[in-house]
């Protein structure tokens, strides 16, 4: 059985990596600022670029990993407009087909990291949709080409995680199990289907 103080150590390193890469670009793009005067509008465009993806990575795990303000509720609209910009520069897109009235929080965080986690089924690129109908959360990755994301056994409740890669896979069954669902994951070929039932 995995521990918490385990999965909290995967967490750390799992959204540590996720913003060094920016971060470290915004370093690089001031140090080049400092060395070529002639480099500066590059520079500049590179700092402004991985900003805005810190910036958008860390509001992303603020809500989808986070507390959220202690709310009991969230707006799935702003829930989609956070996870959008974490698709900005990925081969796939977002259809965040999930408006109306504030859901349950639970609820919201699911579909947010289903959304991200599908991802991984379109490497090459495709549309990744997000539906919350009857209660139901689906989230359906649909492309060329197909393929299992990393620790898909995970999402389904089967087995623990021993590296930051497959922490967002656990977190989601954990979730899952806690708002009395699981996940099933289906794939025809052509699309991959994540979809909440009652446990």
């Amino acid at each position: 059985m995995q521990s918490e103080l385990d999965l909290a150590s995967l967490m750390a390193s799992r959204l540590c990596h996720d913003i060094v890469g920016p971060v470290g670009a915004i370093q690089n793009g001031l140090e080049l600022m400092a060395e070529d005067e002639a480099m500066a509008e590059m520079a500049i465009d590179l700092i402004k670029k991985s900003a805005h993806q810190a910036s958008a990575k860390l509001q992303f795990a603020r809500m989808a990993y986070g507390a959220a303000g202690g709310a009991d509720v969230l707006d799935p609209g702003e829930a989609g407009r956070l996870t959008g910009e974490l698709f900005k520069g990925e081969r796939a897109s977002l259809d965040w087909a999930w408006a109306g009235p504030a859901e349950p929080r639970i609820a919201v965080k699911l579909g947010m990291l289903l959304a991200t986690y599908a991802l991984g089924a379109v490497p090459r690129g495709g549309t990744v949709t997000v539906e919350h109908v009857d209660g139901a959360i689906t989230v359906t990755a649909a492309g060329d080409t197909l393929r299992n994301p990393p620790f898909v056994d995970v999402v389904g409740g089967s087995g623990d995680v021993t590296e930051p890669q497959g922490v967002q896979a656990k977190i989601i069954a954990m979730l899952a199990e806690s708002g009395g669902w699981r996940v099933d994951v289906a794939s025809d070929g052509s699309r991959m289907t994540f979809r909440t039932v009652p446990l």
